[in-house]
């Protein structure tokens, strides 16, 4: 599956909270920005057009399902420093053919404004760089170069002893109610079913998931979480939300080899409700070796070369 990631990285005209959320935020401006430059029928609603190929409502709109596991992105922000704010953009799938469609519409967003707290701070785009940090656009060149895309893939792995670690809040339900300590079952079935969503719909299937994933026998030996609060302003509808979770860490035992490949896939996909506003990105960590779950053989025999080429020589 192809994987596109871009940092888009904003000055703007007013200082603003360290802690503020703003993917919401930036996701309506880009959202503006897709419909302003692709949509020929801006009078009607997406459900009157009969384009329904437009790139703004297979982007933006749920064209496939009323599950937020439709949308093919996910939009990060993080408060850099009072005036530089950087947004982070991951695309999946086919939806990567259209990189000039995606370039084009972020860049777009240069020069908007983005409401916060009744105040507008005026936007100023100053680079855009992939996921190795390559530099693809900058305010002082017309220059635009190619970003690096990654191939995802499934790949099963033996892991006695694993440890998750969430970068951003888990908001997994079971039972009807928000879990407030993390449990294995329902995670890792909304995991499986988001990817195989994503695959099927954005992937062709292409992804070689087995039918069956054992979720069986795994263990939680150590849980470390607390629920973090995180607050949704969505200016189209007026209204506040939370979208808050759990972080931390946990420790598992005897997760199956499949289960392995289908979390190594996750890190990238994220997981639970609220993904397409960052929620539920985590790390993973190989206890019994100590040291980051790989994609594959060929990459875990290049980590130990570059750990051995890091280390001095005695």
């Amino acid at each position: 599956m192809k994987y596109l990631e871009l940092k888009a990285f904003y000055i703007i005209d007013q200082p603003i909270g360290m802690i503020a959320d703003l993917s919401s935020a930036l996701r309506g401006l880009w959202g503006r920005s897709l419909r302003k430059i692709y949509c020929y029928q801006k009078q009607l609603e997406c459900s009157e057009c009969p384009l329904e190929n437009c790139t703004y409502y297979v982007l933006f709109e749920k064209k496939l399902s009323s599950s937020d596991q439709y949308h093919p992105y996910i939009i990060q922000s993080r408060v850099v420093n009072p005036y530089l704010i950087e947004a982070k953009f991951k695309f999946f799938g086919w939806v990567c053919d259209h990189l000039e469609k995606l370039l084009y519409s972020i860049i777009n967003t240069n020069n908007t404004l983005l409401k916060r707290e009744g105040r507008n701070h005026c936007l100023t785009l100053q680079k855009i760089e992939d996921m190795n940090s390559n530099r693809i656009y900058s305010a002082e060149s017309e220059i635009i170069t190619r970003p690096k895309l990654k191939k995802l893939s499934f790949s099963p792995q033996e892991v006695p002893l694993l440890e998750l670690i969430f970068k951003t809040p888990l908001r997994q339900k079971y039972q009807g109610k928000l879990m407030n300590e993390f449990i294995w079952e329902p995670f890792a079935k909304s995991l499986i079913n988001r990817i195989r969503f994503i695959n099927e719909h954005f992937n062709s299937n292409e992804l070689n998931i087995p039918e069956q994933i054992n979720i069986e026998g795994t263990t939680k030996k150590k849980e470390n979480t607390y629920w973090s609060e995180k607050i949704r302003v969505s200016f189209r509808q007026e209204s506040k939300m939370s979208i808050g979770g759990l972080l931390g860490s946990v420790v598992l035992a005897n997760v199956s080899p499949e289960m392995i490949g289908m979390l190594k896939l996750g890190r990238y996909l994220h997981t639970g409700k609220q993904c397409t506003f960052g929620n539920g990105e985590y790390v993973l960590r190989n206890l019994s070796e100590n040291q980051s779950v790989t994609e594959d053989t060929a990459e875990l025999k290049q980590n130990k070369i570059n750990n051995l080429s890091d280390k001095s020589p005695p």
